[in-house]
């Protein structure tokens, strides 16, 4: 296909996107959203949402312009929404998110953005013959190199502990980034590295395997997944550009689904990746829980505040943070989704 007909054949293709997903129907009047509505979003982490991102689609579904800024961390897009940067963060860490309330930040969890096992792991060099009863021995004096405050962590201290490894053994440490963890690894200098999205799929093609699967990690009470997040003042202000965002949201997921094949090599090019790989095909690491299923017991009706709890609890016993908060409902405001549910 020559280039004027692929320009015109993905044309069609985002025009039927934006109309299935409410493209124009938006109900936000004047000062419900922003001039500029700042989203904050990661690379190489494909989801359905990008499908619309460049070509408008998504902000048309939404009724406002939107910049889409790409972050490294979950800790940096909190810093940012705390900043006054950031009006909303989609896929953020739930690990971040929890341990920036419970140092006092005004943020609130809206929604659950993608829930994923397989695609968030530690990596070993595959020459060291680890496995889960050598571990506490094989891994004496091995470089981790893992990201701080993040799920990514709160994994690995779990695994570690999980297999007998005393952390005192390990030479841990921190992750600028994933693609510095990924070349860390490539080069040898790491034993060791642990990350999330492409950085994993790169570890893995050179030759590491992973301690636990996903399956595992999931055995063992370790339950992976990111959220979406505002700044509370942000969502007082502006009800409906959030409520919106949520219901595009659900559309977009919906219309993935429906047609991956046509989707997969548009959301890749967004997302600054060659192809989705096994995030949105093969064993389809990623999983988008509807609106009732966000809004159910299994999420934000209950489980995930219990979840930052555990997971806060786990750094404070293991000498990562000093103290946990009591209770953490009160950064869940389910009032958004509701709202889109209709």
């Amino acid at each position: 296909m020559n280039k004027k007909r692929l320009f015109i054949a993905l044309a069609a293709v985002f025009s039927l996107v934006a109309a299935s997903c409410g493209g124009g129907d938006s109900d936000l009047a004047d000062g419900d959203a922003p001039d500029l509505l700042r989203v904050a979003y990661f690379r190489e982490w494909p989801t359905p949402n990008q499908f619309g991102q460049e070509d408008g689609s998504f902000a048309e579904a939404v009724g406002t312009e939107i910049e889409w800024i790409p972050f490294g961390s979950g800790n940096e897009m909190a810093e940012a929404m705390e900043a006054g940067e950031i009006d909303i963060s989609y896929s953020q860490g739930l690990t971040p998110f929890a341990n920036f309330v419970n140092n006092g930040a005004d943020l609130k969890m809206v929604g659950i953005a993608v829930s994923y096992a397989e695609a968030d792991n530690c990596i070993v060099q595959g020459a060291l013959g680890v496995t889960k009863e050598n571990a506490a021995e094989t891994l004496k004096g091995a470089v981790v190199m893992t990201p701080f405050g993040n799920v990514t962590h709160f994994k690995m201290l779990s695994m570690m502990e999980e297999i007998g490894v005393n952390l005192d053994d390990l030479e841990i440490v921190q992750a600028t980034d994933g693609g510095t963890t990924a070349a860390a690894f490539e080069t040898g200098d790491i034993d060791v590295g642990c990350a999330f999205g492409g950085s994993v799929v790169r570890m893995g093609d050179a030759g590491g395997v992973p301690i636990f699967t996903g399956a595992e990690h999931e055995a063992i009470g370790i339950q992976t997944y990111d959220i979406v997040s505002i700044p509370t003042s942000f969502g007082e202000q502006y009800p409906k550009v959030v409520t919106s965002f949520l219901r595009a949201t659900e559309d977009f997921n919906q219309a993935w689904k429906d047609d991956p094949e046509t989707q997969n090599p548009v959301i890749a090019q967004a997302a600054g990746m060659e192809d989705v790989g096994n995030f949105l095909a093969g064993p389809l690491w990623f999983v988008f829980p509807t609106i009732d299923d966000q809004l159910g017991a299994d999420w934000m009706g209950g489980n995930v505040a219990a979840t930052m709890q555990s997971q806060l609890e786990t750094f404070e016993r293991l000498g990562q943070i000093d103290s946990v908060n009591a209770d953490f409902a009160g950064a869940i405001d389910t009032s958004y989704l509701e709202a889109a549910k209709g």
